[in-house]
């Protein structure tokens, strides 16, 4: 099958856009917690797939990638949609006619106007063996969805065993500590078995009860929202596993973000450490002096707060 009968057949799949029809292709979809997590296996992808290998190798070969979430392997610049080849343009047309399908599916009556008008950014991701991604999601910046698109899962599609793409349990119900699986991280194991370390490289042999495990599977395309915290597994393949990561932006949607005091005072934490710190020594010493004088008991009630709060 060619490019040009790929996109006759996307033509076909993608329907007319009517406001508030029943998705047009046959998603897939499965709840983690409150939230959706999308996917669909195109048909008939083995050409595409091969030509998407074919660009993303030529461009490995010239380019050094960059250094994110990936821990080893090739990670490309975030402008793969602007790749002038006909596959690319394929893929980018893919994702934007399961976009509309994942809108029909979550919007009550849509609108053209929330159908069509998705920006899309990405990127090239291929490892090699003992390659893997470290926790992360993708909720910077405008990003409201992201997904994943399989070209080669450097196995057979039969077979798969490792590589495998995790979904983290972020939704902070208490779980049994009994029940936790230890977490290794680069061969070394990490006492506290409760957590996927979210700043460096780590890895589980197998996923943890409360967590999604999808098995790579060429021509399959996952949608899921931006901030889903997610990581890949040692890759341990002969071959090479490439995958194209997107994150999708549309300006008639936002993400609601609940701000509290307890957040705002992260947020200074996160982004003013050291002046932070420097505060909070000083009111340490502030209340050790004062508790030298006066007793904290006689401290009137908005002191006690601000000082040992």
């Amino acid at each position: 099958m060619s490019i040009d009968d790929i996109d006759r057949l996307e033509t076909a799949a993608a329907g007319a856009d009517r406001p508030g029809a029943a998705p047009d292709l046959p998603l897939s979809r499965a709840d983690h917690g409150a939230s959706p997590l999308f996917s669909y296996v195109w048909p008939d992808s083995e050409d595409l797939n091969a030509e998407l290998r074919r660009v993303v190798l030529a461009n490995m070969a010239v380019s050094p990638g960059v250094t994110k979430s990936n821990c080893g392997g090739w990670h490309s610049e975030s402008n793969l949609q602007l790749w002038s080849d006909p596959a690319i343009t394929t893929l980018i047309k893919r994702t934007k006619t399961m976009m509309r399908a994942v809108v029909r599916s979550t919007v009550d009556d849509p609108g053209p106007e929330l159908l069509e008008n998705w920006h899309v950014e990405a990127w090239a991701n291929v490892n090699e063996m003992r390659d893997s991604a470290a926790a992360h999601h993708h909720a910077y910046g405008l990003n409201q969805w992201a997904a994943i698109y399989y070209v080669d899962c450097g196995q057979s599609p039969d077979a798969v065993t490792s590589g495998f793409t995790r979904f983290m349990d972020m939704s902070g119900i208490p779980r049994p500590i009994a029940k936790l699986r230890p977490v290794v991280s680069r061969g070394a194991e990490v006492s506290d078995s409760s957590s996927v370390s979210v700043e460096g490289c780590a890895d589980r042999d197998a996923p943890e009860p409360y967590e999604v495990q999808i098995t790579p599977t060429p021509g399959m395309i996952l949608v899921f929202p931006a901030r889903w915290w997610h990581y890949v597994t040692s890759y341990l393949g002969a071959d090479k596993r490439i995958t194209i990561a997107l994150n999708l932006r549309h300006t008639g949607f936002i993400v609601p973000d609940f701000e509290t005091p307890h957040s705002r005072r992260r947020k200074l934490w996160r982004d003013h450490r050291a002046l932070m710190l420097v505060l909070f020594k000083g009111k340490l010493k502030l209340s050790e002096m004062l508790h030298a004088v006066v007793p904290v008991e006689k401290w009137p009630a908005g002191l006690r707060r601000k000082l040992l709060g």
